[in-house]
């Protein structure tokens, strides 16, 4: 056995070596295919049923007379129509796909829409955001361009694309058919004509502010959204201000509700009410205004009169998901409101990515769209969920750890993919030391793990780090509770500032990215806290040693096996490296450029990289956070995205390279064999990524002689990442419905004697495994041989697969040097 474990090691080894040696060739690591450890994803562009679909963060909501709900699904560019009996279905524009193009349906594209209204005759206007412009839409789902231009954001009045718009967010239909636009950018308010002519009702282009006045007199500050009532007054959402508007057929501008420049949740008249962000507005049958008032997490209706009242979810929040009346409902970001002739209200919930329905009572249900994502079940890993994961690490023995930051609690996930709590409660926030669930925390952020399994966690707001024994004994381990400063020294008389990420070496040293100090420090064992590099009273970009280097807002810190330090230098956008000796470099990235580029040193670009991890080569994985992008930095400096697409943002989906989607991952961790685990913290999930590669056959089938009426079975062992399909041939051509690694044969037939072969594919290449030739006999044939695997065979083959796969980072970073 053990002189046949080392024929197929040799075997594979030698088979891998030409697809090795091609990506060494041409400098490019083979990708990273992702799949999801545990939790799931809310966001999506599934159509269905209620909760059978997904969006992915709607904005825009508007309503027909005949009940049909239309939503600006922004995320994923499309626009969603919802039937009364709730069925979502996508009216027009490609999901995942932004563009321009006018079209029927799923030929047309959007980027990234934000309003929607609709008219009596069904005809649907849109506020292509981010192209700048105004969009129409048949009942048939032909979109045409009403007014601006893509190509050149502005403030021109005219017509049709000789108009310009910057970033309009809110359309309105009037009762005699003209389109009202909240220019957000340009601080005004259009209104279109049927014919496409384009004017300016109030404010002035690119002068902020909140003034009332008739006309070009009246300022605003980035109006999101607006509304209209039956006789001709203009409502808008004035969100910067924090304030609804009025805006008299005349033209002339008041203020209805709130004080401009003051948040908060009260109720009451006029500027005695407060809002915070309101960001849509809809007039209901009776004349009530209903606000969705986007970070008090509430829908707010304000009477003829100017009496601002809470109509569903508590101002101020917590965000939350439940239905309910008044304010036992909760809700998470509210983007925009609409409502019907029987004055019901529909919500878009842009935080778990919703649409709900309020009755003029108050009473909230859900209409469509999944917020299951959120919560805080332990169990099998597709059955745990998270709220806002933050920090991950991974133990020698397989064990991942999870800050699941908004839960304020510490999870594991166990090798065999259970979930369970080390530490702390979900939903109660706090700071105390205790055991288990005893134990409080406030906004955790990041996770390492020592060598005896004890957890260090980072608690920004409170400036302190904690740690939590492997029998779940949590203790403040270093930082005074809510006391900031940059002091050394041992455990509690030491300082720290908004500390955030952690690493730990190999002799149990922990690193620390003290990010307001904008430092990195170090603690041993012991508790003592010395700094590194950085110096607290001052921030930049400065490479030097010890206090004379500088960072700007540390986030992510990581340790190699020679025990040199790489900071995620957050608003630097780059990655730099410390030397035991406390000098720092700059690896790669540049400090005046965001971006997603490719390439070596200060050549590539990074937008926002929070967290960075480091294999035993020295290679260091970042997750670059606004780019969505899962990358990889070479000793040499040398950057390739591995997973993800650049700027492309997305609900878990599982696959391979830039297939994969993530949404504002915020931290990573390695295994010393290339697994890498993410918390893709908007998405509430822990994906888990490894090396991929193209099949390599382990065990080949052999051939057979069957006496006829005999079963016969022929297999195939392969390993691959992701794992590859199978398709049996006989004498050349498919065999039908054979497509797994085992082929079986019963009551064998003179007619199946010939050669059979099998082709294993996956997404990065195709091999077809040796001949075999079925002989049938007359009369009995000796049992089979098993010299070449058989029923024992099989697991060994796989064993080696998974190391080989695991091996190739290794092999081709070793290639390339």
């Amino acid at each position: 056995m053990k002189f046949q474990l080392f024929r197929l090691s040799r075997l594979c080894i030698v088979q891998l070596a030409a697809v090795l040696a091609a990506f060494a060739a041409d400098q490019t690591p083979p990708p990273y295919y992702f799949t999801t450890l545990a939790g799931q994803a809310s966001r999506g562009s599934a159509d269905g049923t209620g909760s059978a679909a997904r969006f992915c963060e709607p904005y825009g909501v508007a309503v027909d007379a005949q009940g049909h709900v239309y939503v600006a699904d922004t995320q994923n560019h499309t626009i969603r129509r919802i039937s009364p009996t709730g069925v979502v279905t996508t009216f027009a524009g490609l999901a995942g796909e932004p563009g321009v193009t006018n079209g029927t349906g799923s030929a047309a594209r959007f980027n990234q829409p934000q309003g929607v209204a609709v008219d009596a005759a069904g005809t649907v206007y849109v506020a292509d955001t981010f192209n700048h412009q105004i969009r129409k839409i048949t009942p048939a789902g032909e979109v045409t361009t009403l007014a601006g231009s893509a190509a050149e954001k502005g403030t021109t009045d005219g017509t049709g694309t000789d108009a310009r718009f910057d970033q309009p967010m809110g359309v309105a239909v009037t009762p005699a058919g003209e389109i009202l636009v909240a220019d957000s950018n340009n601080h005004t308010i259009r209104r279109i004509t049927s014919n496409g002519a384009v004017t300016t009702v109030a404010g002035l282009a690119n002068r902020n502010g909140s003034v009332d006045g008739t006309g070009s007199a009246a300022r605003f500050y980035q109006p999101m959204g607006v509304a209209v009532d039956v006789s001709g007054n203009i409502f808008v959402a004035d969100t910067n201000n924090f304030t609804i508007r009025r805006i008299s057929p005349a033209g002339a501008v008041t203020t209805v509700a709130g004080s401009t420049g003051k948040t908060g949740t009260a109720d009451g008249v006029g500027s005695a009410a407060r809002f915070f962000g309101p960001r849509g507005v809809a007039v209901g049958p009776a004349g009530q205004i209903l606000v969705a008032d986007l970070f008090n997490c509430a829908v707010r209706s304000i009477a003829p009169d100017g009496t601002v009242t809470t109509l569903a979810g508590k101002a101020g929040g917590p965000i939350g998901w439940a239905d309910g009346t008044g304010a036992n409902a909760q809700f998470g970001y509210l983007a925009g409101v609409a409502a019907d002739h029987n004055g019901n209200a529909y919500v878009v919930d842009i935080w778990h990515n919703t649409v709900r329905k309020i009755t003029p009572t108050g009473t909230v249900t859900a209409l469509a769209g999944n917020a299951d994502s959120i919560g805080s079940a332990d169990g099998p890993a597709d059955k745990a969920r998270f709220y806002y994961p933050s920090g991950v690490a991974v133990d020698s023995a397989g064990t991942v750890y999870v800050v699941d930051r908004f839960n304020s609690t510490i999870r594991r996930i166990s090798s065999a993919g259970l979930v369970s709590t080390l530490a702390g409660k979900a939903g109660e926030s706090a700071y105390v030391d205790g055991t288990g669930s005893a134990a409080r925390f406030f906004v955790p952020q990041s996770v390492a793990v020592d060598s005896a399994g004890n957890a260090y966690v980072t608690q920004p707001r409170n400036h302190t780090i904690r740690k939590i024994t492997p029998t779940g004994v949590v203790s403040t381990f270093a930082g005074a509770i809510d006391v900031s400063g940059s002091t050394d020294g041992t455990g509690a008389a030491a300082r720290f500032n908004f500390p955030y990420g952690l690493a730990i070496d190999g002799t149990d040293n922990l690193y620390v990215a003290d990010r307001y100090n904008c430092t990195i420090r170090k603690i041993t064992p012991a508790g003592t806290v010395t700094t590194l590099a950085g110096n607290p009273n001052v921030n930049g970009l400065v490479d030097g040693t010890g206090s004379d280097a500088l960072f700007s807002g540390p986030e992510g810190v990581a340790v190699d096996k020679a025990g040199n330090v790489y900071v995620a230098d957050l608003y630097n956008c780059t990655i730099r490296k410390i030397t035991p000796a406390g000098v720092v470099t700059t690896l790669a990235g540049n400090p005046k450029h965001a971006g997603s580029t490719d390439g070596t040193g200060n050549a590539a670009r990074f937008n926002y990289p929070s967290s960075v991890a480091v294999d035993d080569d020295g290679n260091v994985y970042v997750v670059d956070t606004s780019n969505h992008t899962f990358r990889r930095v070479t000793p040499d400096g040398v950057v390739t995205t591995l997973a993800g697409s650049a700027q492309t943002d997305g609900s878990s989906n599982d696959g391979l390279g830039k297939a994969v989607r993530f949404f504002q991952p915020t931290s990573v961790a390695m295994t010393r064999t290339g697994f890498a685990y993410v918390a893709d913290t908007q998405n509430n999930t822990i994906r888990q990524g490894q090396l991929a590669g193209p099949p390599v056959a382990i065990s080949q089938p052999r051939s057979q002689m069957v006496a006829a009426g005999a079963t016969v079975q022929f297999s195939v062992t392969a390993a691959a990442v992701p794992a590859p399909t199978y398709q049996w041939y006989v004498n050349g051509s498919a065999f039908s419905g054979a497509t797994s690694s085992t082929l079986s044969i019963t009551n064998v037939r003179n007619s199946d004697a010939g050669v059979y072969a099998v082709a294993i594919t996956n997404p990065l290449g195709s091999i077809t495994s040796e001949k075999a030739t079925l002989t049938v006999s007359a009369i009995s044939a000796p049992p089979p041989s098993t010299g070449n695997g058989g029923g024992g065979g099989a697991p060994s083959g796989w064993f080696l697969g998974a190391l080989i796969t695991l091996g190739i980072a290794r092999r081709w970073s070793a290639a390339l040097r």
